[in-house]
């Protein structure tokens, strides 16, 4: 989520920001007067293993060559890309 305050805002809640920040949140803060952003707080998120386990084990088996046959080999995959690409009449 991001939180959008005046300076003087921030301020008078300073700790409060700050721990939103903490918490993943960024707060932006603004001038008013020249309405303009000066700032961005971004907290750094956490690398939680245990959530990443469960995201992997959640995931696993849903690509596969029973349900994906066009990814069977790297040149498959290559030919698949590039039909998307052309189809979607992009280039890279």
């Amino acid at each position: 989520m991001t939180l959008t305050v005046s300076v003087s805002q921030f301020r008078r809640h300073i700790a409060d920001y700050i721990a939103k920040a903490k918490e993943g949140h960024t707060v932006v803060l603004v001038d008013e007067k020249k309405d303009q952003q000066l700032v961005q707080l971004v907290g750094r998120k956490k690398f939680n293993p245990d959530t990443f386990g469960k995201a992997l084990k959640a995931s696993f088996g849903v690509f596969s060559m029973q349900n994906h046959p066009e990814w069977r080999t790297k040149s498959d995959v290559v030919r698949w890309v590039e039909k998307g690409r052309i189809a979607a009449d992009r280039s890279f």
